[in-house]
C-alpha cells in the first residue's frame, strides 16, 4: 500500500512572551491511501498544532524546527504559501474544530462552498455551481439545501456549521483529509452519517484521512490505526483494536478507564490525577512521569524509547523494558448502588414553550414548540436531540437570551420572562442561573486575562471571595476545573479549546449557581477533562444541591450522569423519562434511532454496525 503521508522527526516550537512552547516534539508516523489515523490525546498536547503543520497554516508565531512531512513523495517542508496553495483542497484538506472561525459571517453559506469548489474548478458554469452546492449540501446532511445555502452562519446550529464546513473541504476531492475535531459538534446520528461519508469517499477515491478526535467512540468506529500523544509526544500507536484491548503505556490505559462505558456501576469516573506539564521547559525523563502511579525511578531521569509489542503495536514506556518489574494495572473509581430518585422541590418549570425565528416573510423557523418539563432542586436533566432540534434556543429562552413567543418560565415560583418580577428579581436570577455555552472561543472576550474572565460575574455582583482576594478565588476555581492557575494572565487566544471551555466552566461556577444550564459544555474537552468535569458536575449536586440542564451529543456521558432526560426532535419534546428507563426501554421510534446511532468505544462493535448498515 503507498504511503499518501510520511512525517519523519517533526519538531515545531511556538514563539511566547515567557519563552518557546516546544508543541510538537520529534514525532514520526505515515498514512496509507485509504487509511484512517486517528490522533487522540488531552487538550494541548499538540495534536492541532501537528496538523496545522503539515497543512503549512501555522501563525507567525510557530514555526518547524526539525523533520520532513512528504505528500505522496513530495517533500513540502520548505514549500512557500505559493506552492501549498497549489496542494490545498486538491491534494489535501482540512476541517478545523470551530465552524464559526472557519466560516465567513458575512457570507451566505452557499457562497463560500462555491467558492471552494471554483477555486478547484474555475470553469464551472453558474448553473453547474449551484447544484454542485446543493449536492454538497446534501451529502454533509444538511436538510433543505436549497434554502438554507441563503443563510448566514449566524442562522445556523453548531453542529450544521460544522457540516457546512465539511462540505467546503470536500469541494476539491482531496486525496488526504486533515479533520481536527470534525465531529465535535454534531449529534451522535449526524455524526454516524459523516464518519460513514468518510468511509465511503475513501472507497471511492481512496482518500487518506488524520482523524484528530478525543471522542474514543468516535476512534472505535472509525479508525484504522490509532496514535496516542502526550506532552508534545506519540507514546503509543497501534491498531485500533490492540490501543483498545491491550494499551500498554499508563496514559493510554487512563484515558480508557476515564470514559464512562467502562464506569458503569461506579459514582465517579476515573480521572488521571494531576495536570500536564507546560511545554516551554518540558520534564526530564517521560513527560508522564508526575502523574504515573506506576512510573519508575528511570521515569524521572530517561526518555523512554518505542517499544515494540508488535510488528504494529508501539508504546513507549519504561514499563515494558524487560528489566523493569511486573505491575498490574491500577483501576480506580468508587463502586455505587442503585442512582436515587430525586425528590427535591421544583426549581424550573418549563411550561408550553414556543419560540420561533422568522427566515423571510413567508417561513418560520420553528425552534422549540409546545415544550414543557421540569428539573427539581439537586438533579441533573439531560436533553439530547440532533443538531438544529431546539436544545441551545430552549436553554437561551431559560436564560432571558431569546424571548419565546409563547409559553412559560418559572425559576423559584418566579416568572423570568414577566418584565415586573424580572425587574424585581434580576440580581438573584443573574446570580442562581449561570450558562457554559458550546463556543468556548465566541463567549470569552478576546482582550481579557483569564482571570479577570473567570472573576467578571462576582464583580457585577459585587461579591467577594472567601479566599481573600479575587485573584486567589480565580487560582482555585482554575484548579478545579483542572487548569493550572499558571495561565491566569494568560488572554484565551493563547489557550487551547479545551482549556477555554474550562475557563467558560469555571465563570460559571465561581458565583455558586443554583441552577447550571450547560449547553454541550464537555464538547471540545479531552476525555480525562471530561471526567474531571463529570465528577465536579456531581460533586456539585451531592454536597451542594445544585441542579443541571446538562445538554449534550454524548450519550454515554449522560447516560452516565444525568436523573433524568428529555429527548428533543424538531423543536418538540417527545419522550422524558429516568435515565434507566430511557436508555434501558426507549418508546418514541427517534429515541430507538439515536440510540442505535451513538458511537460506543468498542472497536468490535464499531465493526459490526457498518457490516450491517
Amino acid at each position: 500500500m503507498a504511503k499518501l503521508l510520511e512525517v519523519n522527526h517533526l519538531s515545531i516550537t511556538i514563539g511566547t512572551a515567557k519563552g518557546e512552547v516546544q508543541a510538537v516534539r520529534d514525532v514520526s508516523f505515515s498514512l496509507s491511501a485509504g487509511e484512517t489515523l486517528a490522533i487522540v490525546g488531552e487538550s494541548g498536547c499538540g495534536k492541532s498544532v501537528m496538523c496545522k503543520g503539515i497543512a503549512r497554516l501555522l501563525p507567525p508565531s510557530a514555526r518547524i524546527r526539525s523533520g520532513s512531512i512528504s505528500i505522496k513523495g513530495e517533500e513540502i517542508t520548505q514549500y512557500g504559501e505559493k506552492d501549498m496553495r497549489r496542494l490545498r483542497g486538491k491534494r489535501f484538506s482540512m476541517i478545523f474544530q470551530d465552524p464559526m472561525t472557519s466560516l465567513n459571517p458575512t457570507m451566505t453559506i452557499g457562497t463560500q462552498i462555491g467558492e471552494a469548489v471554483k477555486v478547484q474548478e474555475p470553469w464551472i458554469s453558474r448553473g453547474e455551481l449551484e447544484e454542485r452546492v446543493i449536492e454538497l449540501m446534501e451529502l454533509v446532511g444538511i436538510e433543505n439545501p436549497r434554502e438554507r445555502r441563503r443563510m448566514y452562519p449566524c442562522h445556523l446550529s453548531g453542529g450544521m456549521r460544522q457540516r457546512s464546513v465539511i462540505a467546503i473541504a470536500l469541494a476539491g476531492n482531496p486525496e488526504l483529509l486533515i479533520g481536527d475535531e470534525p465531529t465535535t459538534a454534531l449529534d451522535v446520528r449526524i455524526q454516524a452519517q459523516i464518519l460513514e461519508l468518510f468511509r465511503e469517499i475513501q472507497k471511492k477515491r481512496n482518500t487518506g484521512l488524520i482523524l484528530v478526535t478525543h471522542d474514543m467512540g468516535v476512534v472505535a468506529r472509525a479508525a484504522d490505526r490509532v496514535a496516542v500523544m502526550y506532552a508534545g509526544k506519540i507514546v503509543e500507536t497501534g491498531t485500533v483494536e490492540e490501543i483498545f484491548y491491550d494499551p500498554r503505556h499508563p496514559y493510554t490505559q487512563g484515558l480508557l478507564q476515564s470514559l464512562p462505558w467502562f464506569s458503569r456501576g461506579k459514582d465517579t469516573l476515573y480521572a488521571i490525577p494531576g495536570m500536564p506539564p507546560t511545554l516551554i521547559d518540558p520534564p526530564k525523563g517521560d513527560a508522564f512521569a508526575c502523574r504515573n502511579v506506576q512510573a519508575l525511578q528511570i521515569d524521572y531521569e530517561e526518555e523512554p524509547p518505542m517499544f515494540p509489542v508488535t510488528d504494529t503495536h508501539f508504546a513507549a514506556t519504561w514499563l515494558l523494558d524487560k528489566r523493569a518489574p511486573k505491575i498490574p494495572a491500577v483501576f480506580s473509581g468508587e463502586e455505587g448502588g442503585k442512582r436515587k430518585k430525586i425528590q427535591g422541590d421544583i426549581l424550573l418549570n418549563v411550561e408550553h414553550l414556543t419560540c420561533f425565528f422568522p427566515l423571510t416573510k413567508k417561513t418560520l423557523v420553528r425552534a422549540v414548540e409546545d415544550v414543557s418539563f421540569q428539573i427539581r432542586k439537586g438533579e441533573i436533566f439531560g436533553l439530547v436531540g440532533e443538531s438544529g432540534c431546539g436544545k441551545s434556543t430552549l436553554a437561551r429562552c431559560i436564560m432571558n437570551i431569546c424571548k419565546p413567543q409563547g409559553g412559560k418560565i418559572t425559576m423559584n415560583g418566579v416568572d423570568v420572562w414577566d418584565p415586573k418580577s424580572y425587574a424585581r428579581n434580576r440580581k438573584m436570577l443573574q446570580r442562581e442561573r449561570q450558562l457554559i455555552f458550546q463556543d468556548s472561543d465566541s463567549s470569552l472576550n478576546p482582550h481579557m486575562k483569564v482571570w479577570d474572565i473567570i472573576t467578571e460575574p462576582m464583580k457585577i455582583q459585587g461579591m467577594t471571595s472567601p479566599r481573600g482576594s479575587l485573584r486567589a478565588e480565580a487560582a482555585f476555581q482554575m484548579h478545579y476545573v483542572g487548569l493550572d492557575p499558571a495561565y491566569l494572565e494568560q488572554y484565551p487566544t493563547e489557550l487551547s479549546g479545551g482549556q477555554r471551555q474550562r475557563v467558560a466552566i469555571a465563570r460559571a461556577l465561581v458565583t455558586e449557581p443554583e441552577l447550571l444550564v450547560a449547553d454541550e459544555p464537555l464538547a471540545s474537552l479531552d476525555v480525562s477533562i471530561q471526567a474531571q468535569i463529570v465528577n465536579l458536575f456531581r460533586h456539585l449536586q451531592q454536597e451542594h444541591g445544585f441542579s443541571f440542564l446538562f445538554i449534550a451529543h454524548d450519550l454515554t456521558m449522560v447516560a452516565f450522569l444525568c436523573d433524568r432526560v428529555g429527548v428533543m426532535h424538531q423543536g418538540r419534546l417527545v419522550e422524558v423519562a429516568s435515565t434507566e428507563e430511557l436508555f434501558s426501554n426507549p418508546r418514541h421510534p427517534y429515541t430507538k434511532a439515536l440510540l442505535a446511532a451513538a458511537a460506543v468505544p468498542d472497536p468490535r462493535q464499531g465493526t459490526a454496525r457498518r457490516k450491517n448498515q
